[in-house]
């Protein structure tokens, strides 16, 4: 701090990530890639206390690009130098203030030692006044200074928490645009998958018994799926109880949680399977869908223009590739969710692991302290028996 005016070029969390956000709805529309780096960031300035300097944000704009690959080198590059320019500005005004601040104090100094230079010759009781007098204003001008700090650094603090409450608004809001986006294509899928039903009532019965028989499998798929969901969750249940009961009987616990680590490696893999095979139905759904829209188009080409048939072609190619980007997004979802699950139960398992440990650790160190305890014991209890004297000759 100099003259009252602090000199500091670092932002805060809220700063940094206020700047990352208005990039990104800049367009006002966010890619994923771009809110996966804005989450992964906000994760790791986290785990940073107080405000970051330029060499810190360097460093943790770099972590979270190598945790978010997908995103491109231009969207970071624009995203580093949205975040770096500010650095800049604000390096630079507060350069421009503390110069003119310097250059305001020494101007002062100078009327005050060219004053004082004039008074000399004057009488040392009027001086001793005067000196008095400019001591007591030195002291309210630092005084007032000091009032303006704090009312600018209250009026920031406010400032940011209204640009955090902001950019919260501005997040949920666009959640909830993509939300009910999402929820128009479902419904509006919805409305012409009923259109085409009503459409392919003309097609033969048979195709209709294979619609309805693929309906009912997946039907029973979703109804094994749940079952295994509630065989899941009460095998992890007698896990934790089998967990319970292990910590008091050490063999026991070691043999069930080898057996319990081959079990849900195996429900994992045989998961994964089931996952596997679920999106190859539904890939396999879309492929009968694409060929159904194929089939109705050439049917309906026989009856329009060739222009109304290139946009109904387009029409329907439009919709494939949203239809595409949602069961995208769903597996991607599902794959999140399951990594997320695999590194809990990991972590479950690590902390079971040094559990067995310090069991066996405190048991190793009480059988020590027993065998010392029973060998002092078995030592003050021997008796001592000296030797016969030697015989005289």
């Amino acid at each position: 701090m100099r003259d009252g005016i602090t000199m500091s070029d670092d932002l805060n969390m809220t700063e940094i990530l206020t700047l990352v956000q208005d990039f990104i709805t800049s367009d006002g529309m966010i890619k994923s890639e771009q809110r996966k780096f804005y989450q992964v960031l906000r994760t790791v300035l986290s785990t940073h206390d107080g405000t970051f300097s330029n060499l810190d944000i360097q460093q943790f704009l770099l972590l979270a690009r190598t945790e978010t690959l997908e995103l491109s080198d231009e969207d970071y590059s624009e995203i580093y130098n949205a975040v770096m320019e500010r650095y800049t500005t604000t390096q630079r005004l507060e350069e421009e203030a503390l110069l003119e601040k310097e250059l305001a104090v020494k101007a002062k100094l100078r009327l005050m030692a060219e004053s004082k230079a004039k008074e000399e010759a004057e009488a040392r009781l009027k001086a001793e006044e005067e000196a008095r007098s400019l001591s007591e204003a030195r002291l309210k001008a630092e005084e007032e200074t000091r009032l303006e700090l704090v009312a600018r650094a209250r009026a920031r603090i406010e400032e940011e928490e209204r640009l955090t409450a902001e950019a919260e608004q501005r997040v949920r809001d666009a959640e909830e645009a993509t939300k009910r986006a999402v929820e128009r294509a479902k419904r509006e899928e919805h409305e012409r998958l009923i259109a085409s039903e009503e459409e392919t009532k003309r097609l033969e019965e048979a195709e209709k018994l294979r619609i309805e028989q693929d309906a009912r499998a997946r039907d029973e798929e979703e109804s094994r799926v749940r079952e295994e969901v509630d065989r899941l969750r009460k095998v992890e249940e007698e896990a934790l109880k089998l967990a319970a009961e292990n910590s008091r009987i050490e063999e026991e616990r070691k043999a069930a949680a080898t057996e319990e680590e081959r079990k849900r490696i195996e429900e994992e893999e045989r998961i994964k399977a089931e996952q596997a095979a679920k999106i190859s139905a539904e890939e396999e759904a879309r492929n009968r869908f694409a060929k159904e829209a194929h089939l109705k188009m050439v049917e309906e080409s026989l009856k329009i223009t060739e222009e109304q048939r290139l946009a109904e072609e387009a029409k329907i190619n439009s919709e494939l590739e949203e239809i595409q980007r949602l069961a995208d997004e769903e597996a991607r979802t599902i794959k999140e969710q399951e990594e997320k699950r695999l590194a809990e139960e990991n972590a479950k398992i690590a902390q079971q692991h040094e559990a067995e440990r310090l069991v066996e650790e405190k048991a190793r160190i009480a059988e020590e302290e027993a065998k010392l305890a029973a060998e002092a014991e078995l030592a003050a209890n021997t008796k001592s028996i000296p030797d016969l004297p030697p015989l005289d000759d």
